[in-house]
């Protein structure tokens, strides 16, 4: 049951990640369809950015109430004990806290990332739009410097998914009061050294250890005792 499950950990995740993809797929491609002027630019990638970070928010915490259940199920706690406990845990405080914080893969907190990206983007499009009509083909296009900041907000984003997968599955095995959890790898040929050395390890909770690398999908299964 356990091993089933752990291989069902991150299922919430890729969802999530699926849905926020189309959702952010229209809205940048309705940027692109824009008043193309700087008040306008300004205003329309203002718009865009907050928007989807909160969309991103609010699906982020249906995305840890799943996962928290799973990891509360192998952990041996179901039913109506385990909702009760999913809706103490998972608040939008618990996920705020995530996504206001340093995050040690990516290295920089989601909210002020999102600015960056949004600023950025509109310095960018401003730059064209007030750029003359040069002599030669222009090197980039309103479209496609769009079409990277999709690329990069997707990438951000994704790793978020990953990563407060990582803090609820975490949390739960806390609540469950179990004392610690084994790292377990992919055993395939895709696998980095860090991660494999790492395999078949038991951690404290309390000293699980970093994930390694962007997208990294290594899991935890819960067990009390060093094995």
């Amino acid at each position: 049951m356990a091993d089933k499950l752990t291989a069902d950990i991150y299922e919430p995740c890729d969802e999530a990640i699926r849905d926020l993809d189309r959702e952010n797929l229209r809205g940048f491609g309705k940027l692109k369809l824009a008043k193309f002027d700087e008040i306008h630019i300004i205003q329309s990638v203002k718009r865009l950015y907050r928007e989807a970070a909160k969309k991103a928010a609010k699906r982020y915490k249906e995305m840890a109430m799943e996962a928290y259940l799973i990891a509360l199920a192998m952990c041996g706690i179901t039913g109506g004990r385990a909702a009760r406990m999913a809706a103490e845990a998972i608040t939008d405080d618990f996920i705020d806290g995530i996504l206001t914080d340093t995050d040690f893969v990516t290295l920089y907190r989601f909210d002020a990332e999102t600015e960056r990206k949004a600023q950025k983007l509109i310095e960018t499009l401003s730059a064209i739009a007030g750029a003359p009509h040069p002599v030669r083909e222009p090197t980039t296009t309103r479209d496609l410097e769009i079409d990277k900041a999709l690329k990069a907000w997707a990438r951000q984003l994704g790793q978020y998914a990953i990563n407060i997968t990582d803090y609820t599955v975490v949390q739960a095995f806390m609540d469950a009061m179990v004392k610690g959890a084994i790292w377990v790898s992919e055993h395939d040929s895709r696998v980095c050294a860090d991660c494999r050395q790492l395999d078949g390890r038991w951690f404290p909770l309390d000293e699980i250890p970093t994930k390694p690398h962007w997208g990294c999908r290594c899991r935890l299964m819960p067990s009390d005792r060093e094995e």
